[in-house]
């Protein structure tokens, strides 16, 4: 009688399993979800006595070089590559920086999460997915405007602002 009923009670446990799994599942994915909201809906805020003046960071647009690419793949940060991600030299503008690209063709905000072996100095690679947009937009002068230095917040070779 007794491992009729453990039979009984283990295959309701089998079947409950699965949808206690996904219930889970999609909890973890709704709390994360959530946290990365409160994040995303910051705005970005820049104290204007972090940057000296004449500084080539918030302040002004430097003109540099633009190019297109459409090669996927893993990024030098470890991300998929994806349309929204520019290649630039680590030592002019460092990995996970935000710019703004003044361009009448692909202007925008963009997120530096990529490098290249022919980035050198002032260079910038722009992902489009497409080929022959990427033949299109060939190589052309551009305005850009660094809203946020890399990860840690401030310029390559110079220390967090005090």
């Amino acid at each position: 009688m007794q491992s009729r009923m453990w039979r009984v009670h283990r295959k309701f446990i089998m079947l409950l399993r699965v949808p206690l799994i996904a219930l889970g599942f999609i909890a973890i994915l709704h709390l994360t979800h959530v946290e990365s909201a409160k994040i995303a809906d910051k705005p970005l805020q820049h104290n204007e006595s972090e940057e000296p003046a004449g500084s080539p960071g918030l302040t002004q647009h430097a003109e540099f070089q633009a190019t297109a690419y459409c090669i996927t793949g893993i990024s030098k940060s470890g991300i998929p590559i994806a349309p929204g991600h520019v290649a630039a030299d680590p030592k002019v503008i460092p990995l996970g920086s935000i710019i703004h690209v003044d361009s009448p063709l692909m202007g925008g905000i963009y997120q530096v999460l990529d490098t290249g072996a022919l980035i050198k100095g002032n260079i910038i690679d722009i992902f489009i997915p497409s080929y022959e947009d990427c033949r299109e937009f060939g190589r052309r002068m551009v305005k850009v405007k660094v809203l946020r230095y890399g990860y840690l917040g401030h310029e390559p070779g110079k220390g967090p602002a005090k």
